[in-house]
């Protein structure tokens, strides 16, 4: 069963379009032809690999030359090779109505791919090997595929958002309908060891997109209901928010299952969006973790600190008693009774309040004396 074709909605001046067009480019010659001699019994059947050869060679080179290891997107941008040729070899297969010989295609490939590296690139810091852990289903790759393009040109939205939020809106109202769903059902899977996503995302909750509202001013809050292109954005997070969470493993028990029922399913397209994945509530817990921690903490923190600042201003220092005391003098005329700290503040300090009731004890003494 072919996977459905979906129209996908895309930008052409954002980074990770720009990248993955530089994949799939022509390449006119074969930098490393030497490395594929063991496998060139492979252009007898499927013509087409011979292009696919010569455009691999040059994506090695040109991925190694373009990223050292500290490149925020260097292994995304490994992951597109990954990506780019199952998807080469899929495409080309399924004209000829032949793409289960991807699973033995794309492994010889692959081992090319992996020599080449070893000899030519063995001096660089910076590696893109290919990635046999992979799973072998179009729809798991478009998937991982449309989580990292959404990380990589998230900072270009936000600044486009936060700059012109109604026009962007508009802009990006379809295309966050397609990705936001994808965001929130394979985020957790960021912070999981080995996962997909773990291996190629080093800080996934920098992309975080409710994260863009903290930018836009408090008043968002209160008057996007005016406006239906807020309200449809914000319908399309509290529903996303609510799908099923998805993770490897899912495709992976997937496809075990359905290979070992014999069931038919074409493994290469098999979709995992009918697959109960469980309750969301570990999802909602770390989003309201995640918001006490990064938003709500730091401004309890900021407020406790200024209350304090201002409570030792106000009693510590002489302005702050020089308040204090005008305070006690308004009290002294409008009550008919006198708080200690206030007769305090009047008299000066605890001392003179003192001298000033043992001499006022004295006086009455001696008075009595004499009458």
């Amino acid at each position: 069963m072919a996977a459905k074709e979906l129209t996908r909605i895309t930008f052409n001046d954002v980074p990770s379009y720009l990248f993955y067009e530089d994949l799939k480019k022509d390449a006119s010659g074969n930098e490393y032809s030497d490395y594929y001699n063991d496998i060139n019994n492979l252009t007898d059947k499927h013509r087409w690999i011979d292009d696919l050869f010569k455009k691999l060679s040059r994506n090695i080179s040109m991925i190694h030359n373009k990223h050292n290891v500290k490149d925020e997107f260097g292994k995304k941008h490994c992951f597109d090779l990954n990506y780019w040729l199952y998807d080469q070899v899929y495409n080309n297969l399924q004209s000829s109505k032949n793409v289960g010989e991807l699973r033995t295609i794309v492994p010889k490939v692959q081992e090319v791919w992996k020599n080449i590296v070893d000899n030519t690139f063995k001096n660089n810091d910076y590696k893109c090997y290919p990635d046999q852990k992979l799973f072998s289903n179009m729809n798991f790759l478009q998937e991982i595929k449309d989580l990292f393009d959404f990380f990589e040109d998230f900072d270009i939205m936000k600044k486009e958002i936060i700059a012109e939020t109604l026009k962007s809106c508009f802009k990006y109202r379809e295309y966050l309908r397609q990705r936001i769903p994808i965001y929130y059902t394979w985020r957790d899977s960021c912070r999981v060891d080995g996962s997909t996503c773990k291996r190629y995302i080093d800080n996934y909750m920098k992309y975080r997109p409710s994260g863009i509202i903290l930018s836009l001013g408090w008043t968002i809050y209160f008057t996007y209901k005016n406006y239906p292109c807020y309200v449809e954005v914000h319908d399309i997070f509290a529903e996303a928010k609510e799908l099923p969470l998805r993770d490897d493993n899912l495709y992976k028990d997937l496809m075990e299952k359905l290979s070992s029922l014999n069931s038919g399913h074409d493994l290469l397209s098999v979709r995992a969006d009918d697959v109960d994945t469980g309750p969301t509530f570990v999802r909602i817990m770390w989003d309201i973790f995640y918001f006490v921690f990064k938003t709500a903490m730091p401004i309890g923190l900021f407020l406790f600190g200024a209350f304090l600042l201002v409570y030792m201003i106000y009693k510590f220092t002489p302005f702050g008693r020089s308040l204090l005391r005008t305070r006690a003098k308004v009290r002294k005329k409008i009550r008919a009774n006198l708080d200690y700290e206030d007769i305090v503040l009047l008299n000066g300090s605890d001392e003179s309040l003192a001298t000033s009731s043992d001499d006022s004890s004295y006086h009455l003494s001696y008075s009595s004396s004499i009458n």
